[in-house]
């Protein structure tokens, strides 16, 4: 299906199911420009993902996909506005269907994967993977990065002495003057 260390551009899913074949290997970062366009620089020599897909039929004839996508991507984070290095390990599980109709009719508990007639683009399908994965705010770990800023999802700390805000409570001394 595809030689070692290189990916399959194009596939024949119908086929591949029923053979219950994968499609393994590597692809250069540098080929998936969508990705690289929402990264921080432009990927180093040798920056490649790897991707492992295992394609079989169900009970409905419906073709499966399913493996894994893995790569580091160079983001800034929104803190320090650093670059960093995310790591990314994708979990791949969707139905292959040829047209909206069909995917309208994907159950929902199943990803609809759009392939173009008889053909499956494994590289859109990677980009695509990754793109619905990344962090929509990157944040780097760097302990000086996260003793700089606050982290927004971090309530305030409350002290004994703090009473909490009550918007209501000038509405009661109100009731008590009348």
């Amino acid at each position: 299906m595809s030689t070692p260390g290189t990916l399959a551009h194009r596939v024949d899913y119908r086929r591949l199911a029923t053979q219950q074949g994968r499609v393994s290997g590597e692809i250069e970062l540098s080929r998936l420009r969508r990705v690289v366009a929402e990264t921080v620089a432009a990927p180093r020599a040798g920056d490649s993902v790897a991707v492992d897909l295992e394609f079989k039929e169900d009970a409905q004839r419906r073709v499966r996909v399913e493996g894994t996508i893995g790569t580091r991507l160079q983001l800034e984070c929104q803190r320090c506005l650093q670059a960093f290095d995310q790591p990314m390990h994708v979990e791949v599980a969707g139905v292959v269907v040829g047209d909206d109709e069909a995917a309208a009719n994907v159950p929902r508990e199943d990803e609809p994967v759009m392939a173009d007639g008889d053909l499956l683009d494994v590289h859109t399908l990677v980009a695509d993977e990754l793109l619905l994965a990344m962090p929509s705010v990157a944040r780097c770990a760097r302990s000086a990065c996260r003793a700089a800023y606050v982290d927004d999802e971090t309530p305030p700390r409350e002290t004994k002495e703090q009473e909490p805000n009550n918007p209501f409570a000038v509405l009661s001394q109100l009731k008590r003057n009348d």
